[in-house]
């Protein structure tokens, strides 16, 4: 009986090990699923802006130190950090509040000592909006210098370049926008925009600038031949970021906890969605338009399908602004890092 049981524990044993072998020969490993991966991390200054792509840089405004910060897409490596303006103009000026319950949690008073305020690209320059002298200035992402300036008739918000033209929405002049020709210098103000013009965005249907800073909140068209107010459709109050992209005109709700898709020939809402909530400073949300949607940022920066709406795709980091092109996003960390990330 013992000499039995003996080997029916052996027969049972090489089953097992049977079962095993045959189990590890027939297995597939499961393949890795792709997804967007942090790439580059640095720090840049105490209080980053939004990033701008422009050729083969990323730039951010560090908006307390008056400085650009200047970055090699390719290796996400700091090349060099940019004086465009004094923060002590503004100081002088008489910027800061007499109290620190001057402004609430959500007012763009926060930026009134900032410099500068915004940045673009022209194809070949980036531009920076220095508040303290109400200019423009050029900086030069070669020699890594300024060259050059445009004096404004005011304090801007945002900047946004179609050609050879930059477009500044007035701060100080609430009802004003400037079209800066960047080749002569010259500047012609559009007046009669609604109150509070602040961000902007253009595409061949015109200039469209988000006027947000009152009681109501209305998105402005303003004609590239005419260079006239043409039209003006109702949107959130508190809007916070605008992008023409594909045919359309994309707003980010009242604090900025919806989207909507508005239809550039008649200003009617095609569709809004829920989105991730804007957490970061008021003025400084920007949307990231890709070759295959928008990009929003929030408690989890996530990916809209232009066509329909719908989240596809996200990138479990929080942040306060995002930038994308093809195959990288870049990110403005709630810790104040610059993160990006590539699919892999």
């Amino acid at each position: 009986m013992g000499r039995g049981v003996r080997w029916l524990c052996i027969f049972a044993a090489l089953a097992v090990v049977g079962c095993s072998q045959q189990a590890a020969g027939t297995a597939t490993p499961s393949p890795t699923r792709p997804g967007w991966t942090v790439v580059a991390s640095l720090k840049v200054g105490r209080t980053p802006g939004p990033v701008t792509l422009g050729g083969p840089w990323a730039f951010v405004a560090n908006m307390s130190d008056g400085t650009v910060s200047e970055i090699e897409r390719s290796t996400g490596r700091l090349v060099a950090t940019i004086q465009v303006a004094d923060p002590t103009a503004l100081r002088i000026q008489g910027c800061a509040p007499d109290s620190v319950h001057a402004y609430y949690s959500g007012s763009w008073g926060w930026r009134a000592c900032d410099t500068p305020y915004a940045i673009a690209w022209d194809g070949s320059s980036l531009w920076a909006l220095d508040d303290g002298n109400a200019e423009l200035v050029r900086v030069d992402p070669v020699s890594h210098r300024t060259a050059g300036l445009i004096k404004l008739p005011g304090s801007g918000w945002s900047v946004a370049i179609h050609g050879s033209t930059a477009y500044v929405t007035g701060f100080a002049a609430n009802h004003d926008l400037y079209a800066v020709d960047l080749t002569s210098g010259k500047v012609r103000t559009v007046t009669g925009l609604d109150t509070g013009p602040a961000s902007v965005a253009i595409d061949p249907a015109g200039v469209w600038v988000l006027c947000s800073r009152a009681g109501t909140g209305f998105l402005d068209r303003v004609d590239l031949t005419t260079g006239q107010v043409a039209a003006r459709y109702p949107i959130g109050w508190w809007s916070t970021a605008v992008v023409a992209d594909g045919g359309a005109v994309f707003v980010r709700g009242t604090f900025g906890g919806d989207i909507s898709r508005i239809d550039e020939a008649n200003g009617s809402v095609v569709w809004t969605m829920p989105g991730p909530g804007f957490i970061g400073r008021q003025g400084i949300d920007q949307l990231g338009p890709a070759p295959d949607g928008i990009w929003l940022s929030g408690p989890t920066t996530a990916h809209l399908d232009l066509s329909t709406g719908g989240l596809s795709a996200t990138i479990p980091v929080p942040s306060a602004s995002v930038a994308a092109a093809d195959g990288e996003v870049w990110l403005v960390r709630l810790d104040g890092s610059i993160a990006k990330f590539q699919l892999k």
